[in-house]
């Protein structure tokens, strides 16, 4: 459905599914590839992403290693970005110097097998900053997500006017401004226009994507109908933000 809409690429949620039927996470490449889209990136869990700031040193190093399988996985499956979180929950992590090496360790093997890690901006804005400033390479990059830019940084939006330079991928969603609903582009109160004069048209190479779920009245009616309308508002907003050609956005 999601290639019919007219959607050149798509990306996936990187763990085990649990639903019947069951479908293991290392197929799914191939299912993307052999439906005619390109994978540009998988998601990995955040779940224990913190544990990349504490001082327990072994506690850093059973995170680190679950994210170095990961990349090891992109390599493997040939996936060109993993998209992750360095920080979740309403508590800030620990020690900032032990979050940077860490985060540094993942890079090495990234770097090593041409990987981009994106790392997503969530609610400790501070900490993608630090790690951005602090490490510069090609492998290393932002994932813009929209609706979290809006939820935590209401007094100061727009990461991308600070940080679109280093911009890798986008999780574009709308949003009421009260929780991170991942709806539609149109739906909510994000201004579209706003981030698209800050957008780094001149420099991002990417391709756009929607990171969006059918809930309400779109979960009770035909998915089609959900993916495609998606892929209407997609080249909406992808004409603010970089005038794209309609290959150039997708769905995830």
């Amino acid at each position: 459905m999601i290639k019919e809409a007219g959607f050149g690429a798509t990306s996936v949620w990187w763990e085990d599914e649990q639903g019947y039927p069951g479908i293991k996470k290392e197929n799914m490449p191939r299912m993307v590839r052999e439906s005619g889209l390109l994978l540009e990136n998988i998601h990995v869990p955040y779940d224990g992403c913190n544990a990349l700031w504490n001082e327990n040193r072994s506690v850093r190093e059973a995170e680190v290693k679950k994210h170095i399988a990961w990349v090891e996985d992109c390599i493997r499956y040939d996936i060109p970005v993993m998209v992750m979180h360095i920080a979740d929950g309403p508590a800030p992590p620990g020690v900032l110097k032990y979050g940077v090496e860490s985060i540094g360790r993942i890079l090495r093997v990234a770097e090593q097998g041409g990987i981009i890690l994106a790392l997503e901006n969530t609610d400790h804005t501070s900490y993608l900053r630090l790690v951005l400033s602090e490490i510069e390479s090609p492998c290393l990059g932002l994932c813009y997500d929209s609706s979290h830019d809006l939820l935590y940084n209401p007094d100061s939006p727009q990461l991308l006017s600070e940080l679109g330079g280093r911009l890798v991928a986008t999780h574009l969603s709308d949003t009421d401004g009260m929780r991170d609903r991942h709806w539609l582009p149109g739906q909510g109160v994000i201004d579209w226009e706003q981030i698209g004069r800050v957008f780094p048209q001149a420099t991002y190479r990417g391709l756009l994507s929607l990171e969006v779920c059918a809930d309400g009245c779109w979960s009770r009616g035909d998915p089609e109908a959900f993916i495609k309308k998606a892929y209407a508002q997609a080249l909406r907003i992808g004409g603010l933000l970089t005038r794209s050609r309609p290959s150039d956005v997708w769905v995830s």
